[in-house]
């Protein structure tokens, strides 16, 4: 009867931590299966670092710098470019409204002298009666 109350007790606790354990066992097989193919991956590429050529791999560091000056130096132009454009959008408004207001004082010299010369025409006086 020992026997059978110890078996039963074992039987217990097993079943107790039984489902826990299945669970944890699934779970680490998903990880190492996981660790597995992240390995493989990173293996892939040590392989591809290790087989560029250090000259390649200069050369191309010397391009990206070489690039990167030229967007620099382009960058920097468009900036100039845009500010001396910025400079003349200013002074051609200026320009306009100079031009504008010089045609305004023409056209108001223009009426004063029609007006003069107009003033300078004989006109008949109304009151004159011939006799």
């Amino acid at each position: 009867m020992d026997r059978s109350g110890a078996q039963k007790c074992g039987e217990g606790v097993a079943e107790l931590y039984e489902p826990g354990l299945k669970q944890l066992k699934k779970q680490l097989q998903e990880l190492t299966a996981k660790q597995t193919t992240v390995l493989k991956d990173v293996e892939k590429e040590n392989l591809k670092f290790s087989s560029i050529n250090t000259n390649e791999l200069n050369s191309m560091f010397m391009m990206i710098k070489d690039y990167h000056m030229r967007v620099h130096y382009i960058k920097k132009e468009m900036m100039d470019l845009a500010e001396r454009s910025s400079k003349l959008k200013k002074r051609a408004l200026k320009l306009q409204h100079y031009k504008q207001r010089e045609a305004l004082e023409m056209a108001h010299f223009r009426e004063a002298q029609l007006k003069r010369e107009q003033d300078l025409i004989a006109k008949p006086d109304p009151n004159f009666k011939l006799p």
